[in-house]
């Protein structure tokens, strides 16, 4: 398979049409066309401009899609304990994942940090057990159990627990940041 055509496939898969990577990227869209159908060879720093656009990197482009199937173990988990809570990154071992699962465990009035983080990507989270808020940006949020939050991490967060029993949360962000 092409660059080119990975490119369009991607840019389909998240939604984007021509018109959207166009804006994102100065670019014209019969540039960006002729690029995905093989009919022009961009620069480096253009392809890495549209990757950029598409959230993915230029070595995404060559890779080849492979089906991967990893069953993990609970041992298998890199644990964190910070502050009074729990951080089980679920997939760390893995180099090249796309997304980073994660499950939170948060002590009686703790928070996930002392101050809000932030960082590229998306995240979305899904209380398992318990009831949080959510500081996104200048707003909090209630989310209780078995309800979700989805937003852009670029907006600073963090998770509060103001119960005096354990939270537990499962995460899912992409890309990886730890």
């Amino acid at each position: 398979m092409s660059y080119g055509t990975r490119l369009r496939e991607i840019r389909k898969h998240m939604g984007f049409t021509l018109e959207d990577i166009s804006q994102k990227t100065k670019f014209t869209k019969s540039f960006i066309s002729q690029i995905e159908n093989g009919k022009n060879s961009p620069s480096i720093a253009s392809l890495k401009k549209i990757c950029s656009a598409l959230n993915t990197t230029i070595s995404d482009l060559f890779e080849e899609e492979k089906s991967v199937i990893h069953i993990l173990k609970k041992s298998d988990y890199q644990v964190f304990d910070y502050n009074g809570s729990s951080f089980s990154f679920m997939a760390a071992q893995f180099s090249g994942r796309k997304l980073e699962p994660l499950l939170v465990e948060v002590a009686p009035h703790g928070e996930t940090s002392s101050k809000n983080y932030q960082h590229i990507g998306e995240e979305f989270v899904y209380m398992v057990k318990g009831g949080a808020v959510f500081v996104i940006g200048e707003e909090e949020y209630e989310v209780n159990e078995g309800e979700s939050v989805y937003f852009s991490s670029n907006l600073p967060h963090r998770l509060k627990n103001n119960t005096k029993d354990k939270i537990v949360a499962f995460c899912v962000g992409t890309p990886p940041s730890f």
